[in-house]
């Protein structure tokens, strides 16, 4: 426990310190660092997380299926599952939702040992996917354009993330998958719908990118409302148009543009 800080102990009854078996106390440092972003030690074994610190130790036997579990908290769920396969650890079963408030999985760290996971529920939100003729091309047009990162690439389907959400989903118009095709193939795509991205903060920087993408400029950058109109919603837009002709629309913040 030397050199760790000890601030996890100041209230009573508080967990504070644990000790986890490990097999390989540098592939389970590697795991919680990598899965749940614990500061870990991978020589001396020591770790510290959100509230807590501890210690992996070779001298305890793994815990599996019988005694304590421990439930760490998440924020996305896959995510979440998906470092904890990449990192060496194994998903035990399907996650389950609890009382609609928090999503419940089970997994086994490097080591063997059984650990819960849970990940607060949330309410709908949108992910927009649309019919484009070259899916890697405008993949690089909308990582150019917002400084978005691919989640899983190639020429039939893709998803794009902002910050680790899915904000657009790519789908080439002439390729069915499981579910039929995504729009009429033989009708010009672009039409009837508008992609806004808001809360764009480097407002200018996307500006000046569009420019390098030699992006049409359907309205030029203005504020929303204009100057002397009032506060609602006090941001600023530009409206351009992608390689396959959807208009779409990049806002600062709500309240960037707010006059005093």
């Amino acid at each position: 426990m030397s050199g760790q800080n000890h601030s996890a102990f100041s209230s009573h009854g508080r967990l504070g310190y644990v000790q986890l078996p490990a097999a390989d106390i540098a592939a389970s440092a590697a795991f919680y660092a990598s899965v749940f972003g614990w500061s870990a030690d991978p020589v001396s074994g020591g770790f510290e997380a959100p509230g807590m610190i501890g210690q992996w130790t070779t001298d305890l036997p793994v815990a599996g299926a019988g005694g304590p579990v421990l439930w760490i908290c998440a924020d996305d769920l896959y995510p979440t599952l998906a470092r904890v396969a990449d990192g060496g650890g194994t998903v035990r079963s399907r996650p389950k939702p609890d009382n609609g408030e928090r999503w419940l999985a089970e997994i086994d760290d490097p080591a063997g040992n059984r650990i819960g996971v849970v990940v607060p529920a949330r309410r709908a939100r949108s992910q927009t996917m649309i019919a484009v003729r070259d899916v890697e091309a405008s993949s690089r047009w909308y990582q150019q354009l917002l400084g978005l990162r691919s989640d899983h690439g190639g020429p039939h389907y893709e998803r794009l993330l902002s910050d680790g959400v899915l904000v657009l989903q790519l789908h080439q118009r002439e390729v069915e998958h499981h579910h039929g095709l995504i729009g009429d193939p033989d009708r010009e795509v672009g039409n009837g719908v508008l992609l806004w991205f808001g809360d764009v903060t480097d407002f200018d920087g996307a500006v000046a990118r569009a420019r390098q993408l030699g992006a049409p400029v359907l309205r030029a950058p203005h504020r929303n409302p204009p100057e002397g109109e009032g506060n609602g919603p006090g941001h600023r837009e530009i409206w351009l148009q992608d390689p396959d002709g959807y208009t779409v629309a990049v806002a600062s913040p709500d309240g960037e543009a707010f006059e005093p």
